[in-house]
């Protein structure tokens, strides 16, 4: 199935953290013919640890689809930021707020992303309602060129797919040209139309 982890990843079965989005989105966008070099995600605290404990670890979801860390000095970083390299490929994880989740370039236009978490199964209320709409929003916000391309990206369930195909021909959305991505745990990505 497109959104059952491999146990050893450690990712909840029930829902897709929004690192994990920006990360697999990162590693598709690097992926497609005339992809730039680099990708940059922007990850915060709160996306890695609970308190403490880690919950989400980002070595163990780049190191099974073949990232290498990159040994790079920690000076003044936070600990899980750095960078993965595959082939010429690289993604450097950072936690800078205010520079999209996720930023690469195809053929030299600038896609720049805002990712966000959402539940796997089906739940009471309009969560992931909410969380698009939040997106959409601030994805809105992004000081962007016009030949940037803005995508927000969500998890790839049916709920979530319900709202993007919806919500991609509402006149100001299609005006905004906004993309409204559906991203699934195997890495395929859907709806950036590129």
């Amino acid at each position: 199935m497109r959104n059952q982890a491999p146990p050893d990843l450690g990712l909840p079965e029930d829902r897709m953290p929004e690192a994990e989005v920006s990360l697999r989105l990162a590693q598709f966008i690097l992926s497609l013919p005339g992809s730039g070099a680099m990708a940059s995600v922007a990850i915060d605290r709160a996306s890695i640890k609970v308190r403490e404990a880690v919950a989400f670890d980002i070595g163990r979801l780049m190191v099974v689809p073949g990232w290498e860390p990159i040994k790079e000095p920690q000076v003044g970083r936070n600990p899980w930021t750095g960078a993965y390299r595959r082939g010429d490929k690289t993604i450097r994880v950072h936690s800078r707020p205010g520079e999209g989740d996720v930023v690469a370039t195809v053929d030299g236009r600038r896609i720049i992303a805002e990712c966000t978490k959402g539940p796997l199964v089906r739940t009471a209320g309009r969560t992931e309602h909410s969380l698009l709409t939040t997106a959409l929003g601030q994805a809105l916000l992004f000081d962007v060129s016009a030949d940037d391309i803005v995508v927000v990206a969500v998890p790839d369930t049916p709920v979530f797919r319900t709202l993007a195909e919806t919500w991609r021909e509402r006149p100001l959305v299609r005006r905004a040209g906004v993309k409204v991505a559906l991203v699934a745990r195997d890495g395929a990505v859907s709806g950036l139309g590129l």
